[in-house]
């Protein structure tokens, strides 16, 4: 019962914080996901102390994280992401490849250690396709050129970094010593998995759907959305890969589906539960004392957050003047890829949950992903009233 009683204390303190701060943020003209994060730094133990993640919390946390990159699929148009322009193609590809090895050589430096390097420079390379949206959308630009290349780009980067977590996180897991082979196996794991689970999914869900939407209890195109969801979410982690893989897979195919919306609309609700508490524990793990510049020792992790913040923002910006085509704002194309968002928290939640990361490095690089997704909005808005670079 004293079990019972402190999860559901922390279950309410995480919701009524998450909606407070997430007001605010919004007030500010950021994302809700900066102000979930912020909640768990102030309920969490390096502050008041509320909050302290528990195996209940955590499990109720990780659901989020699969019901987040479902949604994330679910949103997509797979005949649009298979028929991205090759701009899009190009924006996406250096804008993994640069922050990878940016990020990837900067943490060497630092003296970590290569498992170290490889997995943050993993984290740099996501774009947050849903913060990405919201903001061409706020600037009334969502049909332009240059948003059908960020947008194509952002999904395709998506795909792209959950291949190269897929990779990671087993190399990880292997412990094994890196070589070409070991890298080139796992890939070749990762990429048929994705393949095979799209590809068998189209060829039999329609046909399926179809049938249960037909069916008269309520609800249940949704509940065999979600059964399909977690079998294929079951079926990565089999393959040796995170279950949030699974999720996408799962959500892309089931967006070619007439039901698509419908499951839509009935997995917003079971977001809004689920999707905050992953952001505001994510904050809890956060150390807010290594931000005290007054320690010598946290200078250096202050200056690491500023060299790695530089490297997630030119790495990305970069990618948008690999666009050669007259009338294009090639900064906008490029500044619009930098927020990390929520994709970047999931890979540096994996890896702390994983050992990878001490605390002093996860609270690191949440903070370069909060900057990251402050910043760009902000940015934008100057940056779209700007002529196209020719």
């Amino acid at each position: 019962m004293h079990d019972m009683f402190g999860t559901l204390v922390s279950l309410a303190s995480i919701f009524f914080f998450a909606k407070i701060f997430g007001e605010i943020a919004l007030k500010f003209g950021q994302t809700e996901i900066i102000g979930e994060l912020l909640a768990g730094i102030l309920i969490g133990p390096s502050v008041l102390g509320f909050i302290h993640e528990t195996s209940v919390l955590s499990f109720v946390s990780e659901l989020g994280a699969i019901i987040l990159l479902f949604e994330v699929g679910l949103s997509m148009n797979l005949k649009e992401f298979l028929k991205a322009s090759g701009w899009a193609m190009v924006v996406a590809f250096i804008g993994v490849i640069i922050p990878y090895f940016l990020g990837y050589f900067v943490f060497l430096y630092y003296g970590f250690t290569n498992t170290h390097a490889i997995f943050a420079g993993a984290v740099l390379t996501a774009t947050s396709v849903g913060i990405t949206a919201r903001v061409f959308v706020d600037l009334k630009c969502l049909k332009s050129d240059e948003a059908k290349i960020v947008l194509g780009a952002a999904l395709i980067d998506d795909v792209v970094g959950l291949v190269m977590l897929a990779i990671v996180l087993k190399l990880v897991t292997v412990g094994e010593f890196i070589t070409l082979r070991t890298i080139v196996q796992i890939s070749g794991v990762a990429i048929s998995f994705l393949i095979l689970s799209v590809v068998l999914g189209l060829l039999i869900v329609q046909k399926i759907f179809k049938r249960i939407s037909a069916m008269r209890q309520v609800h249940t195109v949704f509940i065999a959305g979600a059964f399909f969801c977690f079998v294929i979410s079951a079926l990565s982690i089999k393959a040796g890969l995170a279950p949030i893989v699974g999720a996408f897979v799962a959500g892309l195919v089931l967006s070619t589906t007439k039901q698509s919306e419908e499951i839509r609309g009935d997995v917003k609700p079971v977001y809004a539960f689920f999707v905050p508490v992953f952001f505001v524990l994510m904050g809890t793990n956060v150390d807010i004392c290594i931000f005290n510049p007054s320690i010598v020792a946290n200078r250096e992790i202050l200056f690491l957050i500023i060299i790695l913040f530089i490297v997630a923002f030119v790495g990305k910006t970069i990618a948008g003047f690999a666009v050669i085509k007259k009338g294009i704002n090639k900064l906008l194309i490029g500044v619009s890829m930098v927020p990390r968002g929520e994709v970047g928290l999931i890979f540096v939640d994996i890896g702390f949950k994983n050992n990878v990361f001490e605390k002093q490095d996860y609270s690191t690089l949440v903070a370069v992903i909060m900057l990251t997704t402050f910043v760009t909005p902000i940015l934008l808005k100057y940056i779209c009233k700007k002529p196209p670079n020719v």
